[in-house]
């Protein structure tokens, strides 16, 4: 089992447990997702920015967005796997972060993650610059433009959509004080149902976050079948728009 672990590129081993895993015995997305910010926590550590120096400078990343191409229908409960993420490049507002899950011999990949983040601060709530001190540690690139990845497809206006209404906890918070990005997918794919996501491999995805959810919130999460094997997906609190998604299945 070989291991990178540096500045750019930062790798740990894995086994999947039961919790992480569907009925079906398969992780969920949203599993996958907070494995993913759990190598991304630890590479940022070892490089000595601890959330608690990041919170020490008055704010804290959020994600912007993520685009993945997945294959977790090959993975079971207690299958070892390797979690891996890159610092990709960042400009003075926004920077890119790239991860993966692969198997421990390196002959099969499951997961490639992109993902889009900015700098916010925790007393007002809105983006600022990043700290240099935060970004330059982890030696990525620095860039005019960075690349905004695939944009999910809008409902349409006239659109007859499905969807639920769900209720923000405070279980759903996490130290950053806003729901963990996690949440979401479970939110925006629970309302398809146990039928259609127990019958349907999830092959890749977008997600645009655009305003943040709160505790006590309540959110509806809805979606249109724009193909048999591609959904669109939103989030509103009272009208607002809070997220945008797109599923491709097979």
């Amino acid at each position: 089992m070989n291991l990178q672990q540096s500045a750019q590129v930062y790798e740990i081993p894995h086994q999947i447990t039961y919790y992480e895993c569907n009925e079906l015995g398969h992780p969920t997305l949203s599993m996958v997702m907070s494995m993913l910010a759990v190598v991304a926590d630890e590479q940022s550590d070892a490089l000595g920015l601890t959330n608690e120096v990041i919170q020490g400078t008055g704010g804290t990343w959020v994600i912007v967005s993520f685009n993945g191409n997945l294959d977790l229908h090959a993975l079971n409960v207690g299958d070892t796997v390797i979690l891996g993420t890159r610092a990709t490049g960042y400009n003075r507002f926004f920077a890119t972060r790239e991860f993966w899950l692969r198997d421990k011999d390196g002959q099969k990949e499951y997961a490639r993650v992109t993902s889009l983040l900015a700098f916010m601060n925790l007393t007002t709530r809105k983006m600022e610059a990043i700290p240099d001190k935060l970004i330059t540690a982890y030696q990525a690139p620095q860039v005019t433009k960075v690349p905004r990845g695939k944009r999910p497809k809008r409902i349409p206006a006239d659109a007859e959509v499905m969807g639920k209404q769900y209720h923000v906890r405070y279980f759903d918070l996490d130290v950053n004080h806003h729901v963990n990005n996690a949440h979401y997918f479970d939110w925006l794919l629970d309302p398809l149902g146990e039928r259609f996501l127990t019958s349907h491999q999830l092959t890749s995805f977008s997600i645009q976050y655009r305003h943040e959810v709160r505790a006590d919130h309540d959110i509806d999460s809805e979606y249109v079948m724009a193909t048999p094997l591609n959904s669109c997906h939103r989030i509103t609190n009272n009208g607002e728009l809070c997220t945008l998604a797109e599923f491709s299945w097979k």
